[in-house]
């Protein structure tokens, strides 16, 4: 009785290990570089706050540019 628990056991981890290592494989990697490997080019926006902001002001920092097109 015992050996068929342990049997089980073992079954089930080696489902779940399967599962994740799958998962992991699907998972789809984070873009580390621009696509063309080259430096942004500097721009200046406007904030919401009416505060200008310059991404030159954040060299050396992770940056991550998110385009939204919204309705206003």
């Amino acid at each position: 009785m015992l050996k068929k628990i342990l049997i089980g056991v073992a079954v089930l981890i080696a489902i779940l290990a399967g599962l994740i290592a799958a998962g992991l494989y699907v998972y789809p990697k984070a873009q580390v570089a621009s696509a063309s490997q080259q430096m942004a080019p500097d721009f200046t926006l406007r904030s919401a706050s009416g505060q200008d902001f310059t991404l030159s002001s954040l060299r050396g920092h992770k940056v991550v540019l998110y385009f939204y097109r919204g309705y206003w």
